[in-house]
C-alpha cells in the first residue's frame, strides 16, 4: 500500500508539471528559440498549445531582444486577444528597439489603439523618425 501511494504520487508530481508546461510564454518560446529550436517546430508547438503571451510594449522589445523571428511573433500575435492599447510612444518605443515595420503595423491593425493623429501627435512620431509614410496604420486606426 506505501509503495502504491509514493506511486501515485509521483505520476500526479509529473502530471502537473506536463499540464504546467502546456501553457507557453514569452520565457517558453526565447527558450526554444535560444536552443535553436526550428522555427516550424516552434510555430506548431505554439498553433497546438494553450498560451499566455506578453506582447505588450514591453514584451516585443524582450523578444526582439532575445532575436524571435518576426513570423514567430505574428504566430504568437495570432494566439492572442491583445488588450493594450498602443499609443504613440508605444510606437517610438518599439521602433527605437528595432522591431520591425511590419511587427509594428501587425500590432496596430490587431490591437486596441489610441493613437494620436492630432497634427501635435503627427510631428511628435515625425520628430522621432517615424512618419512620411512609413506608418500609414498610424493615421488609419485612431
Amino acid at each position: 500500500m506505501n509503495r502504491f501511494l509514493r506511486v501515485l504520487g509521483l505520476l500526479l508530481t509529473v502530471a502537473g508539471s506536463a499540464y504546467s508546461q502546456d501553457v507557453l510564454t514569452n520565457k517558453d518560446i526565447v527558450s526554444m528559440n535560444s536552443a535553436k529550436v526550428g522555427n516550424s517546430l516552434i510555430q506548431s508547438k505554439i498553433t497546438s498549445s494553450k498560451t499566455n503571451f506578453d506582447l505588450t510594449t514591453k514584451g516585443l522589445v524582450e523578444l526582439e531582444a532575445a532575436k524571435v523571428s518576426d513570423g514567430l511573433v505574428k504566430a504568437m500575435m495570432a494566439k492572442t486577444t491583445m488588450t493594450d492599447a498602443m499609443t504613440n510612444d508605444d510606437v517610438i518605443t518599439l521602433n527605437n528597439a528595432k522591431v520591425s515595420k511590419s511587427l509594428i503595423i501587425e500590432k496596430i491593425h490587431r490591437g486596441k489603439n489610441k493613437l494620436d493623429t492630432s497634427v501635435d501627435g503627427l510631428i511628435a512620431l515625425r520628430a522621432a523618425k517615424i512618419s512620411d509614410g512609413k506608418y500609414p496604420s498610424i493615421i488609419s486606426f485612431h
